[in-house]
């Protein structure tokens, strides 16, 4: 059996601390969901792997120098961190040299919050079987969950051959 080389990945996690009871889950299930790929290796960077006594913006800095996309986990803690705002949205936002991937992590209001550029991208969330309306993973109970990071993961790996074909 012949193995194909998979196509590396790296992504940047951008996600507001606050959010770990939800973006933890998250990250796992995705990480678990995407590793048996055909086609692609993904390799996920977040702030959690800056070691002591290490610089930690640099560290920062330099990941979303490295990263081929952002994997960015909205919730209104995500939109009101001054620091995602600052110094990591416009690596994907101002300057988009970044392709990103949005994800709805926790609901956020379309009309009232301040989507921070991200309103004229598609953010990913859910549409149980039965339902007409779109969910959050934060909304999602356990078994959708799993329904969640499977159909994420389906427009994911759309999205990069898109992107990297």
């Amino acid at each position: 059996m012949m193995i194909r080389k998979r196509t590396t990945i790296n992504f940047f996690i951008s996600y507001a601390h606050s959010d770990d009871d939800y973006s933890g889950p998250f990250i796992e299930e995705f990480k678990e969901m995407t590793a048996p790929s055909h086609k692609y290796q993904y390799v996920f960077w977040q702030d959690t792997e800056i070691l002591p006594g290490e610089n930690w913006k640099n560290e920062i800095q330099q990941a979303l120098n490295n990263c081929s996309l952002g994997l960015l986990l909205i919730s209104p803690a995500f939109l009101g961190s001054d620091y995602i705002e600052e110094e990591e949205l416009p690596k994907f936002i101002d300057d988009q040299t970044k392709a990103i991937i949005p994800v709805m992590l926790k609901m956020v209001n379309f009309k009232r919050h301040n989507l921070k550029g991200l309103k004229k991208y598609q953010i990913f969330r859910f549409k149980a079987e039965g339902s007409k309306k779109l969910k959050s993973f934060a909304q999602c109970g356990t078994s959708q969950r799993t329904d969640f990071v499977y159909e994420l993961f389906d427009k994911v790996e759309a999205r990069l051959d898109k992107i990297f074909s």
